[in-house]
């Protein structure tokens, strides 16, 4: 069985009033608001380098061409996306409004059962929340930056989740 197929067990299964399913360009634009809404709130000092329709084109022909998305919703809409490209957890957004509520919790526990050898992350040093729940979730702060890495140009951190044990179907 692949990864893959043992993640899907966890696509569609309503939690709560959760789910969470592929992502697929018909998502773009709830994806791109949620993006900029979230990093707005979360890092109000943050300038971006790019405008909205960057943001939308990077969102679709990036983000969600090239990258595994899972996407958090309830009856209420979209609440959050999580983005994979091979050992990377490249995004982990959610909605302001739904911070705290185990929606990032869910996304991450996704992306971790589709990369049971580990997952590497950057986060802005300043986003001390973001940090927190990352070490909170079990990754380990494993290099920093000045930012000279990063097209905003700001400081941050790398964390490593270092994945969980293979268990075979023969018990060893």
């Amino acid at each position: 069985m692949s990864v893959f197929s043992n993640a899907e067990r966890y696509l569609g299964v309503s939690v709560g009033g959760l789910s969470i399913r592929d992502g697929s360009r018909a998502d773009t634009e709830p994806l791109t608001t949620l993006y900029l809404r979230s990093r707005t709130a979360a890092m109000p000092w943050l300038v971006s380098p790019h405008d909205e329709p960057a943001t939308r084109w990077w969102m679709e022909h990036v983000v969600l061409a090239a990258q595994r998305v899972w996407v958090a919703q309830s009856s209420e809409g979209v609440l959050g996306f999580a983005a994979v490209a091979g050992h990377w957890l490249e995004q982990l957004y959610v909605d302001p409004e739904a911070q705290a509520g185990g929606v990032g919790r869910a996304l991450l526990d996704a992306a971790k059962v589709c990369s049971p050898d580990g997952l590497m992350l950057h986060v802005f040093t300043r986003n001390v929340r973001a940090r927190r729940f990352y070490q909170a979730t079990g990754f380990i702060l494993t290099d920093t930056s000045d930012g000279s890495r990063n097209e905003e140009r700001e400081p941050d951190c790398t964390y490593t989740w270092p994945g969980q044990p293979h268990l075979s179907g023969d018990g060893q």
